[in-house]
């Protein structure tokens, strides 16, 4: 070809070469540069690593691992644990111990099983001032004094409450305490009592240990007066001390050497980042890094050679075949943006127009793209001050319903949407492929209200019926789009009922908005007595009329989900008094237990009601007999006495229908028609053996008051009066 000598040429290969000279010496000056700053690059990492999982840290120990105490106690222990036995609670803290040894049985319960649902707790006790007595998870101190945590009490109302601190406990164990007074929430006033949980440091110290990488990294928490509360490792006196210095002298980050470890970096958060006034401190060595550092500055130098030789190489190519490329180049640009183009008529510059062409075309489609972006951005409030949002219609309100895609996706929603003749100007932006936000541009001097808006939605359902299916929640109407956000938000939330109404539901935010806030009163003994006693269809019609109430009225979802939570309550109490765990795990009952909607929330409820009562049916039989027998015994010794159903309930601690129930199953015969019959034969045996008796001795003896009742009640028995009997007893000797 022609066109080689002149690309041969030596001008045009000393130009290329040049400037390669010229790449050359740009290169040996930045790996120059870069060889110099290797190691403060390095330092400043390990700093800015260090801050940041200090910071990750600190959250990790005040967010989540103290954290979940604080909130176990603060609303398991005082507000859950105490929801079916306040009462216990609240009388105590007015009264003494004295003749109150079963409430302190019943709290010590609570206490305990407390304790065994929050991990690493070490003890959970209850100070009462009014009759100064201790009560914790395992015992009960009639004063004070005898409590091995005697002198920590006597401290209490010194101590800041609602705050944790570390100390010793009696039998040398550490723990970080958490004191909380009672009444919870009385602020400064006197308190009645205090309630506090030990939490032992030693687990503490294990977990926070698992978010510490290397095992050459030493962790430390340093209180507000610079004393240590809490270290991953071995303390280590010198280190401690260079911590507390570096820590006094303000600097965040400090290199120093360590005559154990050699050169470390000491890193620290200050008090004003930690809740409770913690400096949060780490230790880690250089010595690792050091040698990536090495690595690295020998990695820079290997490579700016490789990158100087690749370059000649390069450099070579390019003045031996730089034309050859280029025309591929350009017959390559040729087919792509101009297909239909002469390539007679066809010059670089018509090559490099229609390109351009074709980039312009791109700008727009991407713009296209940055419009649905940041509509989406203004709905979920990720930006204000966008380009686009000039765009939408002003003087007028702006109403936004979230729809949520049951079967479909959102692209389809929207272009359909797009043709439907609206009655309502709106605009569609796909969130992601199942969510969908529709911006309603409502006329602010009109009379409109958004049961126009749900009468569209509706019209648009029955339109896509067999396409699609969507349900949705509308918001309130804004007067301005910077509150597009806020409308969104509140149709979120009112989508959120679909709970109650099902998953394709039109729901209104100004509907229930006026539903009652309260949950209904709801006595849950009755239930919980029938899963008891094993009555499986008792138990279903309750939850029959229980789900009834929830779905005639019009409650706040808020309203609804606490009465479930209640009676998942009732169930997990039931579980526990009956001990039947190993059949039925409570924990996270109520997770596992909601679902998508109320009824099949109510179904999985009804699912596992029904396998606690047919339990307990097939359980109790074998039992009865037991109870039976006792109640026997009781009713055998006390004759004397006044017997109910009542009496026999507090002594079996069951309820009295259920003894009433029990004894025509086990006995054939009724309580009432037994106790007399049992009376009756006991008169009958004294009127034989014991002629020192008369018969109103006889009739006290075996409960009755009334002497002529008596007299009735015997004859009907044995068809003649106590007196003609006592007479025939020689006659019926003989015949026995």
């Amino acid at each position: 070809m022609k066109v080689f000598p002149f690309y041969r040429n030596t001008f045009f290969n000393r130009l290329i070469l040049s400037y390669t000279a010229l790449a050359v010496v740009l290169l040996g000056l930045a790996g120059g540069y870069l060889y110099t700053q290797a190691s403060h690059m390095m330092v400043n990492e390990i700093a800015r690593d260090s801050q940041r999982r200090l910071v990750g840290a600190k959250d990790y120990v005040e967010q989540t691992l103290l954290r979940k105490y604080e909130d176990n106690l603060q609303n398991k222990a005082v507000s859950t644990m105490f929801t079916w036995n306040s009462s216990n609670l609240n009388y105590l803290l007015d009264n003494g111990w004295a003749e109150n040894l079963d409430r302190i049985l019943s709290l010590q319960q609570d206490l305990d099983i407390f304790k065994k649902t929050i991990e690493g707790g070490y003890n959970l006790s209850v100070y009462f001032h009014k009759g100064k007595y201790v009560v914790n998870s395992d015992l009960f101190f009639e004063k004070p004094e005898n409590s091995p945590d005697f002198v920590f009490i006597g401290r209490l109302p010194q101590i800041v409450p609602n705050q944790w601190m570390i100390r010793t406990l009696p039998d040398g164990k550490q723990a970080m305490t958490y004191v909380v007074k009672l009444p919870y929430g009385i602020g400064s006033s006197s308190p009645k009592g205090y309630l506090y949980v030990d939490v032992d440091l030693e687990y503490l110290k294990q977990a926070v240990s698992k978010i510490i990488i290397s095992s050459f990294e030493r962790f430390y928490i340093f209180d507000a007066n610079g004393n240590l509360i809490l270290q991953t490792a071995g303390t280590n006196p010198e280190e401690v001390g260079l911590l507390q210095h570096a820590i006094g002298s303000g600097k965040t980050v400090t290199k120093i050497s360590d005559s154990v470890s050699g050169t470390v970096v000491l890193s620290h958060l200050g008090e004003p980042k930690s809740e409770h006034g913690w400096t949060y401190a780490m230790v880690r060595p250089m010595n690792s890094f050091v040698l990536d550092s090495k690595q690295l500055k020998t990695k820079i130098f290997v490579a700016c050679c490789l990158l100087l030789l690749f370059g000649l190489a390069v450099s070579y190519l390019i003045s031996k075949s730089f034309y050859l490329p280029m025309k591929k180049l350009i017959q390559h640009v040729r087919n792509l943006y101009q297909p239909g183009l002469n390539p007679g008529h066809a010059n670089e510059y018509m090559i490099i127009g229609s390109a351009l062409n074709f980039m312009g075309q791109k700008i727009v489609s991407l713009e296209s793209q940055a419009k649905k972006n940041e509509m989406k951005n203004l709905v979920l409030g990720a930006s204000l001050g966008l380009v686009h949002v000039d765009g939408l219609q002003q003087e007028c309100c702006y109403q936004v319903v979230h729809a949520q895609l049951i079967e479909g996706d959102s692209e389809k929603l929207k272009m359909r949407y797009e043709q439907f003749d609206r009655t309502v100007p709106c605009e569609v932006v796909c969130l992601n492929s199942q969510e969908v936000a529709i911006i309603y541009f409502l006329d602010s001097r009109a009379e409109m209200d958004d049961e126009m808006v749900a009468a569209e939605l509706n019209k648009i359902k029955d339109e896509v019926r067999g396409e699609l299916r969507f349900g949705a929640g509308i918001g309130t109407s804004v007067l301005s789009p910077e509150k597009i956000p806020l409308s969104y938000r509140v149709a979120h939330q009112a989508y959120r009922y679909r709970f109650m109404y099902g998953p394709e539901a039109i729901i209104l935010q100004s509907e229930i908005s006026a539903f009652d806030p309260k949950p209904p009163l709801i006595s849950l003994d009755t239930f919980q007595n029938m899963l008891k006693a094993g009555d499986v269809e008792g138990a279903n019609q309750f939850i029959d009329e229980f789900s009834a109430i929830l779905m005639e009225r019009n409650m706040q979802l808020e309203s609804v989900e606490l009465a479930l939570l209640q009676l998942v309550s009732t169930l997990y109490e039931t579980i526990i008094e009956l001990e039947l765990q190993q059949i039925v795990p409570p924990s996270n009952l109520f997770d596992e237990l909601k679902k998508d909607t109320l009824s099949d929330t109510i179904a999985s409820i009804r699912r596992l009601s029904e396998r606690i009562g047919v339990h307990v049916r097939d359980s109790v039989k074998h039992k009865q007999a037991e109870v039976i027998l006792k109640l026997k015994a009781y009713i055998d010794e006390h004759l004397h006495e006044e017997l109910s159903l009542n009496v026999l309930s507090e002594v079996a601690s069951l309820a009295p229908s259920y003894i009433s129930t029990l004894f025509g199953e086990v006995m054939n015969e009724s309580f009432t028609e037994y106790v007399t019959r049992v009376r009756l034969e006991k008169a009958a045996s004294f009127l034989r053996e014991d002629d020192k008796l008369s018969v109103t001795e006889i009739a006290a003896l075996v409960g009755y008051r009334n002497l002529q009742y008596f007299h009735v009640k015997f004859k009907a028995r044995f068809g003649i009066t106590p007196v003609q009997y006592r007479q025939t007893k020689p006659t019926a000797s003989a015949a026995n």
